[in-house]
């Protein structure tokens, strides 16, 4: 928990940094009316059908769950069942 804490942190920290990110809807605005800078450093969303920035292997993916977008690279983030402590019911 710690690391994925401290994960968190950073990636908040660098989003501020980066005046936020301006979606394709282009909602976001920072105080001056103007794009965040954040969207260019995204390695997975709003990218489907490019190569992933990580593994520059897969092929980035978009599935809809519950009317929300979700992008994966399916060669980085592979199935591999859920976790035993998960209630399969």
């Amino acid at each position: 928990w710690h690391r994925l804490h401290a994960a968190i942190a950073a990636v908040l920290l660098d989003a501020i940094a980066h005046e936020g990110s301006t979606l394709s809807d282009g909602t976001y605005r920072n105080a001056l009316n103007q794009d965040g800078g954040y969207q260019n450093l995204h390695r997975v969303y709003d990218r489907a059908g490019l190569l992933c920035r990580r593994c520059g292997q897969g092929v980035i993916r978009r599935i809809v769950q519950a009317q929300r977008s979700t992008f994966f690279c399916p060669h980085c983030q592979r199935r591999t069942g859920l976790h035993p402590s998960v209630d399969r019911g």
